[in-house]
């Protein structure tokens, strides 16, 4: 992404923000905020729209500031599992690498198995939808460099 490493961390960070530019989540309720040993954990209740489903789940979200990584671990809810993480690597440019996973399986296999057919969709779609925010939010940096490129598939690598 071309923007700091700081300010997409602060973008992942701000989860209220969320139902503001990701059009499947209606709605994001924090229900506990504390800090231990330099990790934010947020209870936050999530309400998604989608299509014909509606649902309410609740995550626990680990947010370390220093290494700018968001962990996200499911509570409760209509999932067997829920999991995704960011992991955001400076580039020499000043821009950002993100490395953004989800992993879900629902409790109704049927509409698992209907949605994991478009998880990449899904997580392209977020990613797009997050890179809008920051333009509205923060100044770009960086741009076309060779070494940025070499740089993300060291890290791809790893």
């Amino acid at each position: 992404m071309a923007f700091s490493p700081d300010d997409v961390f602060t973008l992942a960070s701000d989860i209220g923000d969320y139902p503001n530019f990701i059009k499947f989540i209606s709605a994001i309720r924090i229900k506990d905020d504390y800090t231990h040993e330099g990790i934010r954990t947020l209870l936050a209740e999530v309400r998604i729209r989608y299509q014909f489903i509606r649902e309410r789940f609740s995550t626990h979200v680990y947010l370390n500031a220093q290494e700018r990584t968001v962990e996200v671990k499911l509570a409760r809810g209509p999932f067997r599992k829920l999991k995704n993480s960011w992991r955001i690597h400076p580039l020499d440019d000043g821009s950002s690498f993100v490395e953004f996973k989800v992993d879900y399986e629902l409790d109704i296999p049927f509409l698992s198995h209907l949605l994991k057919s478009k998880e990449d969709r899904a997580a392209a779609s977020i990613m797009r939808a997050f890179e809008r925010r920051a333009a509205e939010r923060f100044q770009s940096v960086g741009g076309p460099d060779e070494d940025v490129e070499a740089q993300i598939a060291a890290i791809k690598s790893l």
